[in-house]
């Protein structure tokens, strides 16, 4: 047994039991574990040596009209900038050259809450046919023209952060103007469009405390999306007043995950890259594992190891969490335990 530096609460663990099983029957035993190429990331039992095959870009660069109180564009720092439908073909071209396989576009919202990727769309499909690469795109909300868009590009998936509480949406997201059924309604089109759909929700969205999580899950969960991923918020994320405040306590944040397991219990459930450091992180993650995740970005020391405790296989990959469907259905390669 691996040793951890915590003791595993036994009330817990028979709680977060029913997650497990929901798991071990519609998923079986491999467990993922990811490690995008934005940074280098090595513990004593994970390390992907190889070189990145996944990276992120930013249409924006390093700028975001909206600048919300979430991140207030910092998490856009790590991106790679290309602000021109030609700067992101030649920043494709050069990443296709060093054995990239697959790219995320995002970049900043305006204060609409959109990505502004509408002229990038023609651009992200010559990507994915003429380069052969995966293209994958995170958005903020959606119309029905810029949908169109994502289905003429034919992208693999659309990730999207989703939020179930208005105050948060108005506050947090300095988007007064919009309410929880504008998200709604973006879940909505992009699954009508056959979009391969893979939500986001920031646990601890609102100031560290937990308001509209469990209506995001309802909400998702009616969409049964391809993949559902699970962060926790950064506090030195955002504005100096943001940095203040405490993220969620790990038995607040591991709640979230147990009830969106037996919410989606045939829709894969990854924990994502953000979340607190340090000793409260591995805890979230070991909870995590056995509330029932599917993968984890980044696994604490010792998690892969814990996880085969459990009867899991890991299997480590160098693409992002959101993929995780792709390589339960065999359409990406696994790198292996």
């Amino acid at each position: 047994m691996v040793e951890l530096d915590f003791e595993i609460e036994e009330a817990l663990t028979q709680r977060l039991r029913e997650g497990f099983e929901i798991r071990l029957k519609n998923f079986g035993r491999k467990v993922y574990f990811h490690s995008p190429g934005f940074k280098h990331y090595e513990v004593e039992d994970f390390a992907i040596k190889s070189p990145p095959k996944f990276v992120d870009i930013s249409v924006t660069g390093k700028s975001c009209e909206l600048m919300c109180d979430h991140c207030a564009s910092k998490i856009l720092w790590h991106m790679i900038p290309a602000t021109t439908p030609e700067e992101l073909w030649k920043v494709c071209q050069d990443l296709k050259e060093q054995g990239v396989t697959g790219i995320l576009v995002s970049g900043g919202s305006d204060k609409d809450g959109f990505v502004p990727l509408w002229d990038f769309f023609d651009t992200m499909r010559a990507v994915k046919e003429d380069l052969g690469m995966l293209v994958t795109c995170h958005v903020g909300l959606v119309d029905e023209k810029f949908v169109e868009g994502l289905v003429d590009a034919k992208v693999d998936a659309v990730l999207l952060d989703i939020i179930g509480d208005n105050e948060t949406i108005a506050q947090v997201y300095k988007l007064p103007h919009k309410r929880v059924e504008d998200y709604d309604r973006s879940l909505k089109l992009l699954k009508e469009a056959g979009l391969k759909i893979v939500p986001h929700i920031i646990i601890g969205l609102h100031y560290g405390k937990i308001r509209g999580e469990y209506r995001a899950v309802d909400m998702i969960a009616k969409y049964k999306p391809e993949t559902l991923v699970l962060v926790v918020v950064m506090p030195y994320y955002g504005k100096a007043r943001f940095q203040l405040i405490p993220p969620p306590s790990v038995e607040e944040s591991i709640d979230i995950v147990l009830y969106a397991r037996k919410a989606m219990p045939e829709s894969p459930i990854v924990i994502g890259c953000a979340r607190p450091a340090g000793a409260e992180r591995v805890k979230f993650d070991i909870y995590s594992l056995l509330a029932g995740v599917n993968g984890i970005a980044f696994p604490a020391e010792g998690v892969v190891t814990y996880s085969k405790t459990l009867g899991l296989e890991p299997v480590l990959s160098p693409s992002c969490c959101s993929t995780t469907f792709m390589l339960q259905a065999g359409i990406l390669e696994d790198g292996g335990a």
